[in-house]
């Protein structure tokens, strides 16, 4: 979804064997990353060190947030469930700004397939530094 200046993606934390659905979301100047709780708000200026691997096909991404390295994919992983829409019901950090705002129903219903992956990495690339 991209409404003004706003950015909501559902995306998964990988790493070591468990990965975390969620919502990757931007507003106003913040990034926040929502699973059944908040993983990260931070302002987009403390974002640093933002890598988009290749071999991720423009799907994910590598990135620091509150001090910790977070591994993004909005390509759903095999076996993982799609994101929950309550999730964006948390009212924390940029979520609590979108309120109101249009939704992208595919990203509702958690339809990250490959395609739409990388869709969501293209606009993430023109929002997040690297």
């Amino acid at each position: 979804m991209n409404g003004g200046d706003a950015l909501v993606s559902p995306a998964w934390l990988i790493g070591g064997l468990r990965n975390v659905p969620g919502y990757l979301a931007t507003a106003q100047g913040g990034l926040t990353f929502v699973s059944d709780t908040p993983v990260f708000d931070v302002p987009l200026a403390q974002v640093t060190d933002v890598s988009w691997p290749w071999w991720w096909f423009g799907g994910g991404l590598k990135l620091t947030a509150a001090g910790q390295r977070w591994r993004v994919t909005f390509v759903r992983p095999n076996g993982m469930p799609a994101p929950h829409p309550s999730m964006l019901a948390t009212g924390v950090g940029v979520f609590g700004l979108l309120s109101g705002t249009w939704q992208d129903m595919d990203a509702l219903r958690g339809l990250a397939d490959v395609r739409s992956g990388r869709a969501a990495g293209k606009r993430w690339r023109e929002v997040l530094p690297g």
